[in-house]
């Protein structure tokens, strides 16, 4: 069979394209921009819904990443060859600042923990790899929503009114929103305890070779021991280890193509 013919391939094609959109993508603009024909993206699409590798918004009934393929996605980040070069990392960096340190990516409305360093304290907060936390009330959170694109923006703003999970949590669109724009112009996220009572924490972006933010990496402590303001000390510290991690995964991708 030929190599252009094989429907894995073209199978592929269509994820790698959904994946690419900053938006969901209908049917009619997957065929021409493929260039496969229309029954053909509509049959192998199907299939892949049926995988949960895709999904299809139940409004416009556009094609968006399903969460088969974000599972996926975050087994193969948290497996990669890469792995124990970004964890020690990491863990340096725990061990420098004496808090536990956390990897995560945004994953609809919620962020993942793509890896996380636990401090040596005995009082500390047990999250694992894989675990979610929302997206409105987290450093993490609001650091991937402020970089995200403007319809991803937009759609999780349309959520309000959020959720209260602590006394400082924001819970309007308008307050979420002015939030995000200091984030953007300062270039880092807090949150002082709006997910945890008595627990703050602050996130820097990691990016990948375009300079997009495709990741955050954050600092999490209870305030008695370690406040903002302490925190704020290590941002020179986050910063260059959220650029190691970005330089590592770009060498980890390149060489993979070899």
């Amino acid at each position: 069979m030929s190599r252009h013919k094989s429907p894995i391939l073209k199978a592929i094609r269509i994820l790698r394209h959904v994946v690419q959109e900053e938006a969901p993508v209908s049917l009619a603009a997957l065929s021409p921009a493929l260039g496969l024909p229309k029954p053909t993206v509509h049959r192998l699409a199907l299939l892949l819904e049926q995988e949960g590798l895709l999904q299809r918004d139940p409004l416009s009934r556009r094609y968006l990443v399903g969460s088969a393929l974000e599972e996926l996605a975050f087994q193969a980040i948290r497996n990669a060859p890469g792995h124990s070069t970004r964890r020690l990392h990491m863990q340096r960096l725990a061990e420098k600042v004496g808090e536990s340190i956390n990897l995560g990516a945004l994953s609809g409305d919620e962020v993942v923990y793509v890896e996380r360093v636990e401090s040596a304290w005995p009082l500390r907060m047990d999250f694992k790899p894989g675990s979610r936390v929302p997206v409105h009330c987290t450093a993490n959170g609001k650091l991937l929503l402020a970089y995200s694109p403007p319809s991803v923006r937009q759609r999780l703003l349309r959520a309000a009114p959020f959720p209260p999970y602590a006394k400082n949590t924001m819970t309007t669109a308008a307050a979420l929103s002015r939030e995000l724009e200091v984030i953007r112009r300062r270039g880092y996220s807090e949150d002082n305890e709006e997910f945890l009572v008595g627990v703050c924490c602050l996130a820097v972006p990691v990016r990948n070779a375009q300079r997009q933010v495709t990741a955050g990496l954050a600092v999490m402590a209870p305030s008695a021991r370690f406040p903002l303001e302490k925190a704020r000390a290590c941002l020179p510290d986050l910063y260059a280890t959220a650029e190691i991690i970005s330089a590592h995964w770009e060498t980890a991708k390149g060489g993979a193509g070899t």
